[in-house]
C-alpha cells in the first residue's frame, strides 16, 4: 500500500465515534503500517518511535478516556508517517530497476561465455581466435563491458564521472544519476593482497556520497578464498548506515 493511501485511511478512522470498531480497525491499520516500515528506508530508530507512538492508554472504567487516547495515538502516528513520507517514496523509486542491475551484474559471466568463450557458427565472421583474444586484462576492460551491456537498458548511464566529496574528487567508473547509483568496477593482480583490496573498497564505499554503491570486482587471480563473506563484510542498508553498498564477484573459475 502507498504511503499516502496509509495516511488517507489513518485520517478517515479519526471519524469513528464508536470505541470498539475504532479500536478493530486501528489494529489492522496499525499492522499495514508496520509492514510498510519494514520494508521502507527508513531509519530503525525512526520506525520504532512510530511503533512506539502506535500504543494508546485503555481505561477499563472509561469508554470515553480511552477512545480519547486511540485518537491521539492515531493523530500522533499519521504526523509521523507525514514527516516520512519522502523516505517512503524513496523505498519504491527505482527498486526495480536496482533489482535489474543487480541480475546482471550477478550473471554477467553467462555473458562472457555466450560471447566470447563458446564456439562460434561456423558461418559467421567472428571466429574463435578473435574472441578468444578478448580478455578481461583490468577494471577498464571490465568497465567497457558492463557499460556496454547496461547503456542499451539505461541511455542516461554515464562513465568516469567526478564528485566533491567534500575533501576531493571522486571518480565514479560508472553512474546512473536517475538512481542515484556508482558501479564501481575493480579487478584483482597480483601486485596487491587481499587486505589491500580491501582497504581500496573500504576507502571507496565511505567517500562516495551516492545513495547506492555496487562493487563489481573480477577476482582474475583467484585471490578472494570466501567470496560470500567478502560480500558480506561490504554489504551495508540505506535505513541502517545511510546509504546501500552491495558487492558482487565475478571469478575466472566462472569464466
Amino acid at each position: 500500500m502507498e504511503i499516502n493511501d496509509l495516511i488517507s485511511e489513518g485520517r478517515n478512522l479519526a471519524d469513528i465515534s464508536n470505541k470498539k470498531e475504532l479500536e478493530r480497525r486501528y489494529g489492522l491499520w496499525c499492522g499495514k503500517v508496520r509492514i510498510a516500515l519494514e520494508k521502507s528506508v527508513v531509519m530503525n530508530n525512526i520506525q520504532n518511535e512510530i511503533k512506539v507512538k502506535m500504543h494508546y492508554t485503555e481505561n477499563e472504567y472509561s469508554e470515553t478516556d480511552t477512545l480519547i487516547s486511540l485518537k491521539k495515538s492515531l493523530d500522533s502516528v499519521v504526523q509521523a508517517l507525514e514527516e516520512q513520507s519522502v523516505l517512503f517514496q524513496k523505498s519504491t523509486t527505482g527498486q526495480e530497476e536496482l533489482r535489474l542491475i543487480e541480475k546482471i551484474l550477478d550473471n554477467f559471466y553467462m555473458y562472457y561465455r555466450a560471447m566470447y568463450k563458446e564456439t562460434p557458427h561456423k558461418r559467421g565472421t567472428l571466429k574463435a581466435e578473435i574472441l578468444n583474444a578478448i580478455q578481461i586484462g583490468n577494471e577498464y576492460d571490465l568497465q567497457r563491458m558492463l557499460y556496454s551491456i547496461l547503456l542499451p537498458i539505461f541511455p542516461t548511464l554515464r562513465q568516469e564521472v567526478y564528485s566533491d566529496n567534500g575533501y576531493g574528487g571522486m571518480r565514479a567508473d560508472i553512474y546512473l544519476n536517475d538512481y542515484n547509483l556508482v558501479i564501481e568496477t575493480k579487478c584483482t593482480r597480483k601486485s596487491i593482497s587481499e587486505k589491500q583490496l580491501l582497504e581500496e573498497l573500504g576507502a571507496d564505499a565511505f567517500h562516495y556520497q551516492a545513495e547506492n554503491i555496487y562493487f563489481f570486482v573480477c577476482d582474475k587471480t583467484g585471490m578472494i578464498k570466501n567470496p560470500e563473506a567478502f560480500k558480506h563484510s561490504f554489504s551495508r542498508e540505506q535505513k541502517k548506515d545511510g546509504k546501500t553498498v552491495k558487492m558482487f564477484i565475478l571469478q575466472t573459475k566462472e569464466l
